[in-house]
């Protein structure tokens, strides 16, 4: 286990109950999907840390689509024990989200799951269709990661991400979040809402986690 810094308050389980509310609804153009689990797979420890497929990782696409496949995350909470989930691909197949997001959520069933988000001008380079192709993409970027599990939801917004294969008909990467957050909102139960009009009750210090591990989705 990781040393922990100090946590500080990180709010974005509002916007990503948005965009999953967007994710659900239908299109019919989108490959057909499987049915969502009815439980996430506990894997073991290893499974989350084994190496991550490479390829190319191609700046100038755009329009990406992926139905299938799965986000291997490993859970190191500050009170309790570690564990390695699998959630599978869930949301729509585009992963664009306007104006300039790329989020790919993934789902364990029984309000559990797991999504990440980064810039698309991360991948891009800030390019635009049509023009030279950005530099080759070395270096991790920023991502957005949040977790659903065991009725807690963790989220970090400085997240390292490392693309390691991106094309039009797959993707493949790892992140690695040392500090996440426990959330009073759960985007993946929406039964878990706030009652924003009740005066809040004093609580302790929110839950940390540390979250890392592996995706690999297909169109």
């Amino acid at each position: 286990m990781r040393a922990r810094r100090a946590a500080t308050p990180v709010v974005y389980a509002a916007a990503c109950a948005v965009a999953l509310a967007a994710c659900g609804s239908s299109d019919p153009d989108e490959p057909s999907r499987p049915p969502q689990p009815s439980e996430a797979q506990r894997l073991s420890l290893d499974d989350c840390d084994a190496a991550t497929r490479t390829g190319t990782v191609d700046r100038r696409v755009h329009g990406l689509r992926y139905a299938h496949g799965v986000m291997q995350v490993r859970v190191e909470p500050s009170r309790g024990d570690d564990q390695c989930i699998e959630f599978l691909k869930w949301g729509n197949a585009a992963v664009g989200v306007p104006p300039d997001t790329l989020l790919f959520t993934f789902s364990g069933g029984g309000g559990e799951g797991g999504q990440f988000e980064f810039l698309s001008s991360a991948l891009t380079g800030g390019r635009i269709p049509g023009s030279p192709p950005a530099g080759k993409l070395t270096d991790p970027i920023s991502a957005k990661v949040g977790v659903s599990v065991d009725g807690a939801y963790y989220a970090a917004s400085t997240c390292s991400l490392t693309l390691t294969q991106v094309t039009e008909q797959r993707a493949t990467g790892r992140f690695d979040c040392p500090e996440a957050i426990e959330q009073s909102a759960n985007p993946f139960s929406p039964s878990d809402d706030v009652p924003y009009d009740d005066e809040p009750a004093p609580t302790s210090s929110p839950r940390t986690a540390d979250l890392s591990g592996r995706f690999d989705v297909v169109r």
